[in-house]
């Protein structure tokens, strides 16, 4: 689906008004969520005491309360009431062989017994998972490994900065770039500003610019503005727009990102945590033809392995890590590069090359886009859409995303429509689908005929229980 019929169907959906589960029809649904993860709701009932809400990933669906995971297998996964689940959430993106994929998990399970999990030195797999990284990513000659995606979107900005001697960081509205204090702006919803920055001090965002996604002009401004100002240090991206895809990036914008920075002397930041070995072996950048100065690793450079994130880019520029005291940027993490997380790295590059996991995971993705697009067509009342970027894939209910911040009711509209889009999600959770946010889908290499039936058969559920009209 292009560009612009993604947003056109946005806007129509939000044109029409919210078609909420009717009551009645919804109590049961919460029922019989309940009544099949009553052990889900007794250690959510204990954590609420131990953790903060009672939970502690973003991914995970708190109402009316969170499940409990006990397994996952391929494309499976398995509460600790015993109920299965076809996943798309894949831990957030980075499983794209499949869960507990055996011959990955047997090459770390040898390593920990024979090596043991770290020595806070340097080993071998840093240098093969490097190796690995710089052959597939066309804009990558050196890597550093951190602990995660927020860390190596921190240490990007920081390397970015000291290369180029300016201050200033453009940032795309909606986008998300991990919780550090300076990019908490913005975040899911463009324009939303400072929503989430509680406990953040305003200084935090003296250098840091906010643009609309796809605004041209506010782009150009941005830069120029910033001239006698301390000047632009990067532009960072998601390069297939803000929320992996939900708010999408205009055919040209990354191509004048990078004009704008040449001409500026500016770099290119490319957060690749999602789109990296996703998109496509040589991540976003391959896939457009657009190479960023820097590009920013989370997640799946170790298959779901923890302690996993890594920063890479052109050498000269990358060679502000390196020198001696005073010299260099900082950057640390005593667990970064640890054996497990970095023979994973060269393994699951290895094993996802080797099985064309990206390949079966698109070509798997495109199929079920297609179907359910196929089924949102017979309730055009409703106006539901999916589209695909690669094995990333987005459905529309309530285009809650989508809202005009301008409009005089914008919050209102927001919260309504996500409501409403969570109440979905109860629905497909309870009856056997896992997704992230009640809007995305992560696709991986063994999802089958079998996982694509039974996804079109809990929607077509779905949509019986919204009254038509």
């Amino acid at each position: 689906m292009e560009y612009q019929e993604i947003m056109t169907l946005n806007q129509e959906i939000l044109a029409r008004p919210v078609k909420p589960i009717p009551e009645d029809r919804l109590q049961k649904e919460r029922d019989l969520y309940q009544k099949r993860n009553r052990r889900s709701l007794e250690i959510f009932e204990k954590a609420r005491h131990l953790i903060p809400g009672g939970v502690e990933h973003n991914l995970s669906q708190s109402k009316p309360f969170p499940l409990a995971m006990d397994r996952a297998k391929g494309y499976h996964m398995w509460d600790v009431d015993g109920n299965v689940y076809v996943d798309y959430l894949m831990s957030g993106a980075p499983i794209i062989l499949g869960h507990a994929f055996d011959s990955l998990d047997e090459k770390i399970i040898e390593i920990i017994r024979e090596k043991g999990p770290a020595t806070g030195l340097t080993s071998e797999y840093e240098i093969l998972a490097a190796e690995e990284i710089i052959r597939h990513m066309p804009g990558v000659e050196m890597v550093r490994f951190l602990q995660s995606g927020t860390e190596a979107d921190m240490a990007a900005i920081r390397i970015a900065r000291a290369f180029t001697g300016k201050q200033k960081i453009i940032k795309v509205g909606g986008s998300y770039h991990g919780w550090s204090d300076q990019m908490v702006f913005s975040l899911h919803v463009p324009g939303t500003g400072l929503l989430n920055s509680r406990g953040i001090t305003a200084e935090s965002y003296a250098h840091l610019i906010d643009v609309k996604p796809n605004d041209f002009a506010a782009l150009e401004k941005a830069f120029e503005d910033s001239k006698d100002k301390g000047g632009v240090a990067a532009v960072i991206v998601e390069p297939i727009g803000g929320e992996s895809g939900t708010h999408p990036v205009h055919p040209d914008w990354n191509r004048r990102v990078r004009e704008l920075c040449d001409h500026y002397q500016s770099l290119l930041i490319f957060d690749e945590v999602v789109t990296g070995f996703r998109l496509d072996m040589g991540g976003a950048q391959k896939y457009f033809g657009i190479m960023p100065d820097i590009t920013v690793l989370g997640k799946i450079i170790a298959h779901g392995y923890p302690s996993a994130g890594a920063v890479g880019g052109r050498r000269d520029v990358m060679s502000v890590c390196q020198g001696g005291m005073g010299e260099k940027i900082y950057i640390g993490g005593t667990l970064a590069a640890n054996p497990i997380t970095t023979a994973a790295c060269y393994y699951a590059l290895k094993l996802m090359e080797e099985h064309d996991a990206v390949g079966k995971a698109t070509a798997y993705a495109d199929r079920l886009t297609a179907s359910l697009n196929d089924l949102f067509s017979t309730r055009s009342d409703l106006g539901f859409f999916a589209y695909n970027f690669g094995p990333i894939m987005h459905y529309v209910t309530t285009a809650f995303f989508a809202v005009d911040l301008f409009s005089p009711d914008a919050f209102t509209q927001i919260m309504t429509r996500k409501q409403t889009a969570d109440e979905y999600q109860v629905v497909t959770l309870a009856h056997g689908l896992c997704t992230l946010a009640g809007t995305r889908m992560y696709s991986c290499m063994q999802h089958d005929d079998e996982a694509l039936n039974k996804t079109l058969e809990v929607w077509e559920y779905l949509l019986s229980l919204i009254p038509r009209g």
